[in-house]
């Protein structure tokens, strides 16, 4: 059993992958999004990133490097500034779910990032929060959902940025 979860998992993986490749989207320029040194940037695939908090900076060379969409985990009210109108002003499409903290990591959340991810799949998309932890524990919820056990999907949101967030997605995957 715990080996047909772990398959599930991959096969989820996988699909986002393969549906960027499909889909025919240009690829990102991933020298340029490399050399734009972002913390914690992670290529999921071709199409799909994770990522810490991007500067100004870094979200012209991301736009100059083919990214369309940028999803933002973060509460209005952590940052000053109007991330969303830099990043429509730079050709990319902007979308966010406010995940203001531990209390916002939940299956509803992580449903509607993966939902969003689906609808955006095969476009070149940047997720993102102030470290990528929240990005990693809601990518670990959803990985559950789709049928992983605790501990791979516990794997997955590491490899999405999941950090201190872990103990708060065990007892959400554990309640569930």
């Amino acid at each position: 059993m715990k080996l047909i979860k772990q398959l599930c998992t991959s096969v989820f993986i996988a699909a986002i992958a393969v549906s960027a490749v499909i889909a025919g989207e240009q690829p990102v320029a991933i020298d340029v999004v490399n050399n734009a040194n972002i913390k914690n940037f992670v290529a999921h695939n071709n199409l799909v990133f994770s990522a810490a908090q991007p500067t100004d900076e870094q979200f012209k060379q991301l736009s100059q490097a083919n990214v369309k969409h940028v999803i933002n985990l973060r509460a209005a009210d952590e940052q000053d500034w109007d991330e969303g109108a830099l990043v429509n002003s730079l050709g990319m499409s902007y979308h966010a779910i406010e995940i203001a903290g531990a209390q916002d990591i939940n299956i509803d959340n992580a449903k509607r990032l993966a939902s969003l991810l689906e609808e955006l799949k095969g476009e070149s998309v940047v997720v993102h929060c102030a470290s990528s932890n929240r990005v990693g524990a809601l990518m670990a919820i959803s990985a559950h959902q789709q049928g992983a056990d605790i501990e791979s999907a516990i794997e997955t949101g590491k490899q999405w940025g999941m950090a201190s967030l872990e103990p708060v997605v065990r007892k959400v995957m554990s309640d569930k």
